[in-house]
């Protein structure tokens, strides 16, 4: 089994989606569960992955394609994970990367595993504008609110996003989880985010700090 694992990881690291599918297929037939190919191939890989990039060794048409890759995987194991859970559902969680910022690795896998770990999710996608989080907060009533952004040039619309929803007077209504590679605890404090995660792990773990929710599917 742990072939398999090896295939998937240096599919992410080619960007062949299709070799990470049928890898992922594989080692579910061989009795692997979800979480063991998340945490022991997936996010690793991508790690590393995203480690490359932000040193110079790969361009974003390499991210773009292993994220491709990684998709293809999350196909395979999305059902499991919500099937999973579906009867503990532990709360609702509103996730997106915020305006100007086109990277969602870290988003999918942290939407990803929140999923497993028990949560409902609603992703807002890439290049969210601080007026679709406020939207989503008013409609879905979430009880965390999450943002990503992998930049320095686009860290600071955490900031504006949490003031617009300041001065639109539902900042009570929802608790706020920030992240990305630029994001550190005096940020966080600087602008007023409840908590942040330094990897995906660590996003869940305070997620189910802020909610009083003890650790679920990943066992975090």
């Amino acid at each position: 089994m742990d072939g398999y694992l090896k295939d998937i990881q240096d599919g992410l690291n080619d960007g062949d989606a299709e070799v990470v599918k049928n890898a992922t297929e594989q080692a579910l037939k061989m009795g692997m569960s979800a979480d063991v190919i998340i945490t022991t191939a997936l996010i690793p890989m991508m790690e590393q992955i995203g480690k490359e990039f932000r040193n110079g060794n790969i361009f974003i048409p390499d991210v773009l394609m292993s994220s491709r890759a990684m998709h293809a995987s999350l196909y395979v194991l999305k059902p499991l994970l919500v099937e999973s859970n579906l009867k503990r559902k532990k709360g609702l969680i509103v996730i997106g990367t915020v305006a100007g910022d086109l990277h969602d690795i870290g988003k999918n896998m942290v939407s990803m595993t929140l999923q497993g770990d028990g949560y409902e999710v609603i992703d807002l996608g890439i290049d969210v504008p601080a007026s679709s989080f406020i939207a989503a907060i008013q409609r879905y009533k979430p009880d965390i609110l999450a943002m990503s952004a992998l930049l320095t040039t686009t860290i600071g619309e955490l900031k504006h996003v949490i003031q617009a929803i300041v001065n639109e007077g539902i900042r009570d209504r929802v608790k706020i989880v920030v992240g990305g590679g630029p994001v550190t605890q005096d940020y966080v404090d600087e602008i007023g985010a409840n908590g942040f995660g330094k990897d995906v792990f660590g996003a869940i773990e305070i997620v189910n700090q802020l909610l009083g929710n003890k650790a679920g599917y990943f066992n975090v």
